[in-house]
């Protein structure tokens, strides 16, 4: 209080006195709100929002006006109508605004003396009040098919703006910048700051003193590394050491190569004749290729769709919103295009052989850059100038220790490479939908095959198809960069409440559990689902979109939705597969399919030789089945796990080779250069799944076109290892500054294979 009415005993007491009361209270309160709370206009609640296609609700709030100091109350929620502003043809931009009036108030009859002699009064009817109110102006601009947002009239505060098209409301943009902060809510942000600047304040204090320590500890290992006269043995295993760090190759006296990636292999040399899969190994003598496919293609025991196969199964509801609660009309918000990355079902690689043995360097593919595994192992194709080290890619192979994404299981003779993820983004589709967006986001407590959504209808426009996408989620918000299904529905073909309208994929979405998944709906129609109340049901959020950005909508319903997912005829189902056939018989499978195999399955592969009536799974301990080369073998998939999931097949795009590798190979290195000449060099190899009675292994340096044979020294590391060193001395007392290193081998048998799992090479 800065001003007090003061009263007396047998005072005299005037109107004014009493209306000074609240008067002087006033002004006060007054200068508290411009001098401690805020100088301008600003306002709480009177949030707006649409009623219906025409009409806005302008909740309850206030109006502080820090011009004056005074406030102003908005007691009740008001509805207020658009019709006379809609747009002809275009669209137009509306602006709500706000001003503070004061307007007399509570009229009654009230006795007025009009004589003091004889005490006659006279009634009068008065206001005894007076309120500040809140008067809610709209203003329309300019109608355009790109329509400008139009200023509010002076002294008013904008609290909204609405943008309208030629249905109705299409978007309500609330003025956030102008709602007054509680004080309760900028001590807690206040304290949490504070919590931050107490945490970092002493890292930040230290950073300059840790950052010359560092540069320090860099200056001495750099003089350090700076020493000279590394022993030979020393410079070989710095030389693997340098590999697996990818040091850059030139001008290094000494190189090592662990062949699992061609980098250092010379394959366009016309003499070339080599095969590098985890180590240099035999090239095919034969071979053939053929893509996956049904035996049968009228087999029921599987379903084909569009080359996805998966067991005989019927549909069932495993998720159901009920309950109306109202509408959502699906076009009022911004009409945009939405640009989405639909994935590819994880790969699985098999190679199966009895000829071949895994090589120990297999533990190094965590060295090699994702790019070079996709394109090696997979077959993949990586988009042009992206980089797999993209954050985009990144999250399919967050749960590898070794690569990736890449898990790895190897058996003696089979090497079986899976992407961990049961959806990889590399050979996405990337798809541009126009159209209004809203999303809905639910919980999936059960994995299994998700084959249809249906949704019901209130309304529904005479164009504009609807696109219904299923994507991951990302912080609880839709990510468009993993969509995993699509499908569509005409205007035309949309069901009014209660029949329902069904979305169909054309391939089943394989949903894992514990995991949040959003539909997405895009439509350029005027349509409008039902809704239900709560979210207990679908534990998730109903969103709309705006510049591709996701606002939260009502967060109280749901869409009034069924997911349908496939319920399996029979735990396990075998289906014969188209066999396969090699002139001169087959000694290797290779097999590069789209799988997805979610735990507790089982895919297995099986193959019956000719001339025999056994069926071999295609995995470890059973390759000893191709030692005899069959000339054509039988397949079928053997599908195990519940009537709720199963593991999936993809035909299309599937690889399968049957091959028999051939009885030598010449395997020719890069150029290496060398800082200086040198007459003086050695190279080692490391050759695995060795039999010095079957196998031979000669190892030459070329410098242009004359060729240097050497010393060779053999040192046993196991029953099946040799290490094989080949000294040289090159142009003695002058040496070379470059050279090619030729490795040649032979086998007197194709069905026993060696390779050379590594090649070191110093020059001293």
């Amino acid at each position: 209080m800065e001003t007090l009415v003061k009263f007396r005993d047998r005072q005299e007491i005037q109107a004014i006195d009493l209306n000074n009361i609240g008067g002087f209270a006033d002004v006060a309160m007054a200068h508290m709100v411009a001098d401690a709370i805020t100088t301008e206009r600003m306002f709480v609640g009177l949030q707006v929002t649409q009623h219906s296609a025409t009409e806005i609700d302008v909740a309850a709030g206030r109006l502080w006006d820090g011009v004056t100091g005074k406030r102003y109350a908005h007691d009740a929620a008001e509805t207020i109508s658009l019709f006379s502003y809609m747009p002809v043809a275009d669209q137009k931009y509306l602006v709500v605004s706000v001003i503070g009036q004061e307007v007399d108030t509570y009229q009654e009859p009230r006795d007025f003396l009009v004589d003091l002699a004889s005490g006659q009064t006279e009634p009068k009817s008065v206001y005894m009040t007076t309120s500040r109110i809140v008067a809610i102006q709209i203003t329309a601009g300019l109608e355009s098919s790109t329509p400008q947002k139009p200023d509010a009239p002076t002294s008013y505060l904008t609290v909204a703006h609405v943008l309208l098209g030629t249905s109705g409301i299409m978007e309500i943009e609330v003025a956030d910048n102008k709602q007054l902060m509680r004080l309760f809510d900028v001590w807690q942000q206040t304290l949490s700051n504070l919590k931050w600047i107490n945490e970092a304040a002493p890292k930040l204090a230290s950073i300059l003193s840790d950052l010359a320590s560092l540069a320090a500890l860099v200056r001495a290992l750099q003089a350090a590394n700076s020493s000279q006269g590394l022993v030979m043995q020393l410079a070989a295993e710095v030389a693997l050491l340098r590999d697996k760090v990818g040091l850059p190759a030139v001008y290094t006296e000494y190189e090592a190569d662990n062949f699992l990636v061609l980098d250092e292999s010379a394959t366009t040399d016309p003499e070339y004749h080599a095969l590098v899969r985890m180590g240099v190994r035999f090239p095919w003598a034969g071979e053939t290729e053929q893509q996956l496919a049904l035996f049968n293609p009228y087999d029921e025991n599987v379903k084909n769709f569009s080359g996805l196969i998966l067991p005989a199964h019927t549909e069932v509801a495993r998720l159901s919103t009920t309950g109306y609660a109202g509408a959502l009309l699906l076009s009022q918000y911004q009409y945009q295009t939405l640009t989405v990355r639909e994935c590819t079902r994880t790969r699985r690689r098999i190679e199966y052989s009895p000829t071949w043995a895994w090589c120990t360097n297999g533990g190094s593919y965590q060295q090699v850059t994702e790019a070079q595994v996709v394109e090696g192992v997979f077959e993949g194709v990586v988009p042009a100038g992206v980089s797999l080290g993209d954050s985009r890619y990144r999250e399919t192979w967050a749960h590898d220790t070794s690569m990736p994404g890449h898990e790895i299981y190897k058996y003696r003779d089979v090497w079986i490479h899976t992407w961990q993820e049961k959806y990889t983004v590399i050979d996405s589709e990337t798809n541009a939908v126009n159209g209004s967006v809203n999303a809905q986001t639910f919980l999936n407590s059960q994995n299994g095959w998700l084959t249809k959504i249906g949704l019901q209808f209130t309304s529904k426009a005479a164009g504009g198809d609807v696109t219904l996408f299923v994507m991951d989620t990302i912080n609880g918000l839709p990510n468009k960069d993993r969509t995993l299904g699509k499908a569509t529905v005409s205007a035309s073909n949309i069901n009014i409440m209660p029949t329902e309208t069904v979305f169909q994929f054309t391939q089943p979405v394989y949903l894992q559990p514990g995991r949040r998944y959003a539909l997405v709906l895009v439509t350029g129609g005027a349509h409008s689902v039902a809704l239900v109340e709560g979210t207990k049901y679908s534990q998730g959020t109903l969103f709309y979109s705006t510049d591709g950005e996701y606002f939260q909508g009502d967060f109280t319903k749901d869409l009034m939705m069924t997911l349908y997912y496939a319920n399996f005829l029979n735990p396990r189902t075998v289906v014969d597969l188209s066999p396969v056939s090699l002139a001169d018989g087959i000694a290797v499978f290779s097999i590069l399919s789209e799988i997805i195999q979610p735990e507790a399955t089982s895919l297995v592969l099986e193959y019956q030789p000719s001339g025999t009536g056994e069926w071999f799974a295609i995995d470890g301990g059973t390759t000893d089945a191709l030692l005899g080369l069959p000339a054509m073998c039988r397949l079928r998939a053997v599908f195990n796990g519940s009537q709720d999931v199963m593991p999936c097949l993809g035909l299309d795009g599937s690889k399968l080779r049957a091959t028999r590798p051939g009885l030598s190979f010449k395997h020719i290195s890069t150029v290496r250069a060398l800082g200086g000449a040198s007459d003086d060099i050695k190279v080692i190899l490391r050759l695995e799944n060795w039999d010095g009675t079957k196998h031979n292994c000669t190892v030459k340096l070329k410098n242009g076109a004359t060729i240097y044979t050497g010393t060779v020294t053999d040192e046993l590391m196991d029953d099946t290892t040799i290490r094989r060193t080949v000294a040289f001395t090159p142009n003695a007392g002058v040496g070379i500054s470059t050279y090619q290193i030729i490795i040649e081998g032979s086998t007197s048998t194709a069905l026993k294979c060696y390779h050379v799992a590594q090649r070191m090479d110093v020059a001293v």
